[in-house]
């Protein structure tokens, strides 16, 4: 009988569990966590804030769930050294523990920058559970909250803080969700924000904070000065992996990961937004820090650590966001160069606010992009997973991308039924 102990407790940890379960009934699993509450998804902290989701509901899973798995969950654990020689963790408290397998799914930290003045006090993070409850707590009686990033935290934070009446000031270095859209979707979602009333300052950076009273004064690097009564820290995060020190294990952008989750030791995995997995176009390891990835690399490692050996079939980027109402979509490769191997259907109209982009490889989907269309990304990863063939149908996918998308997946998939075959692939 083998021990499986997980450093983390989010959505990757869960998925390996749930799949060491399904494979062995007898194995010790053991989960252990730094943060005081029960399993939940980052993700939806935005949404606390606007209310409209109660805290209540927002749980993974409860006690009952680890009992009824014959699996153990400790909070407040917090790993500080590994020593993979001799298989053991060793905990804050001076405590060590052994394992026969290792999943680090530790996820990521906020990233702090260096501004004068910046001292706990006159800022907030918000990245976990705590920092909602500290941010929630200030946010009583204030009306002006400036939020210094441009990521998917901070314009979800932006947008639940605009819906219930706060005003709000975006600080940008670049522009807003530069990492997952392109300019003309970046152009929609600004201008979206700036009818909804919010403020926001492109190609910014702070250089100084300090308080002035019961107000926040904000220095921007072009001389610029902003007052609020909250500042919000909310730049981007960066893999978890300060307890790796002296473990040999590389961790600059992540840590490196094989098509089984394996890491560079010994019977030590790694899932989630701590994991550099190879892509799905490529081998290259790279992060991308979104559930659907950490559920999938939990389950591929959870498998292999309980012997079954299973192969990632890699990560695809994909990021979707609903901007009062209206969707931003894009998964896979979309940012192409003229000349370059690729074919592009590109469409855009500013009276209906919508956006369309396609990229082909021959005859088969490699990325899209929308705004305000609507579209199932469900159906869009499936036609570039299952590498469905599109072609001669690329134009009208551009055309009606709802309604084709749909119908070459049913077409595949019926392919498969009545051919035996799989699909397209």
């Amino acid at each position: 009988m083998k021990k499986h102990l997980i450093i983390g407790c989010g959505p990757a940890a869960l998925s390996a569990l749930d799949k060491i379960r399904k494979i062995t009934a007898e194995d010790e699993i053991k989960l252990v966590t730094r943060e005081s509450f029960l399993p939940y998804s980052p993700s939806i902290l935005p949404y606390l804030i606007g209310g409209r989701i109660p805290e209540e509901t927002i749980w993974l899973k409860e006690k009952d769930y680890f009992k009824s798995m014959k699996a153990s969950l400790e909070s407040d654990k917090e790993v500080v050294s590994i020593d993979p020689w001799v298989k053991q963790v060793t905990y804050q408290s001076g405590e060590e523990e052994a394992y026969d397998t290792l999943l680090i799914a530790t996820g990521a930290k906020p990233v702090l920058p260096v501004i004068q003045g910046l001292e706990e006090g006159n800022c907030f993070v918000f990245h976990n559970l705590s920092d909602y409850h500290k941010l929630k707590k200030e946010l009583a009686g204030k009306k002006e909250v400036v939020i210094y990033g441009a990521g998917l935290v901070a314009v979800e934070l932006a947008m639940c803080l605009l819906e219930n009446g706060y005003a709000v000031k975006i600080i940008a270095r670049s522009r807003l969700l530069r990492r997952y859209f392109n300019q003309q979707v970046g152009n929609f979602i600004e201008d979206t924000f700036r009818q909804k009333g919010a403020e926001i300052y492109l190609q910014s950076e702070v250089v100084a904070v300090e308080r002035e009273k019961e107000k926040m004064n904000i220095s921007l690097n072009n001389s610029r000065d902003l007052n609020a009564d909250l500042f919000v820290l909310a730049i981007g995060v960066k893999p978890e992996t300060s307890f790796l020190a002296g473990t040999g294990l590389p961790v600059k952008d992540g840590i490196r990961a094989g098509y089984y989750l394996e890491t560079e030791l010994p019977e030590i995995y790694v899932a989630g937004d701590v994991a550099a997995a190879p892509g799905f176009f490529d081998d290259q390891p790279g992060i991308n820090p979104i559930l659907p990835n950490a559920l999938a690399q939990g389950k591929v490692a959870g498998a292999n650590m309980a012997g079954k050996q299973t192969r990632y079939e890699g990560w695809i980027p994909v990021n979707l966001f609903y901007l009062f109402g209206r969707q931003a979509f894009s998964i896979g490769l979309t940012a192409t160069a003229d000349g370059s191997e690729y074919q592009v259907y590109e469409e855009q109209n500013r009276a209906r606010g919508q956006f369309k982009k396609l990229v082909f490889q021959e005859d088969y989907l490699v990325g899209a992009q929308f705004f305000n269309v609507g579209v199932d990304p469900g159906v869009f990863r499936y036609l570039i997973t299952e590498r469905v063939k599109i072609s001669p149908y690329n134009e009208l996918l551009g055309v009606q991308p709802v309604e084709t998308s749909r119908w070459l997946m049913l077409g595949n998939e019926q392919k498969s039924i009545f051919t035996g075959e799989e699909g397209s692939k």
